[in-house]
């Protein structure tokens, strides 16, 4: 295992301050070139449910309005999504909060609701699998053999439509009851589109 773990990408690095508790500790930010100075903190603390991740990113006010908010919290978010259990991240922030609420839009964060305290609430939902089409292509080009094979191209190409379809059916359904087991929700009550 590697000593030095982080997320970066042009312009930052993002480092966990405890890579023992990646969940509830703060990862660092700082610029990438060089500068060891962190300009803020991202953190997955807090209440998680079923699936669901919360995520707050601050930076310092002087390396606000700089694009850099989006960028963190989609390379925060990518890493999440890419742990089989995580199926929605959700952020929080004031509703004052004009830069925070742009950020978390333009990372594709979708508004879901505000409190009395006039807190509003974002989220951002995984995907949902796609192995059908990962299965197609393979079946075209496995019913092509197969066409060679039996001396009829047309008879290989169906079959191996066929099979794949039927395979990447089975695959992407069986990530949904997973999906659904975890998060307790249909994938049709989750709203995917912005409004």
């Amino acid at each position: 295992m590697k000593d030095n773990f982080y997320l970066k990408s042009d312009t930052v690095t993002i480092t966990p301050s405890n890579r023992e508790d990646l969940w509830e500790s703060d990862w660092n930010i700082a610029f990438k070139k060089g500068d060891k100075e962190q300009i803020g903190t991202a953190t997955f603390a807090g209440e998680k449910l079923l699936g669901t991740i919360p995520l707050n990113v601050e930076l310092m006010p002087q390396y606000r309005n700089r694009g850099l908010g989006t960028e963190i919290i989609r390379m925060m978010v990518n890493w999440a999504f890419l742990h089989k259990n995580i199926f929605e991240v959700i952020s929080r922030v004031e509703h004052e909060n004009d830069k925070g609420v742009n950020a978390l839009q333009k990372a594709g964060f979708v508004y879901r609701g505000i409190d009395k305290e006039k807190v509003e609430t974002y989220s951002i939902v995984k995907p949902k699998t796609v192995w059908t089409g990962v299965y197609l292509v393979v079946g075209i080009i496995v019913g092509m053999l197969l066409g060679i094979v039996f001396n009829s191209l047309w008879l290989g190409f169906a079959t191996g439509i066929i099979a794949s379809l039927c395979v990447g059916g089975i695959m992407d359904n069986q990530a949904l009851k997973y999906r659904e087991s975890v998060t307790g929700k249909s994938a049709k009550s989750v709203k995917h589109s912005k409004k």
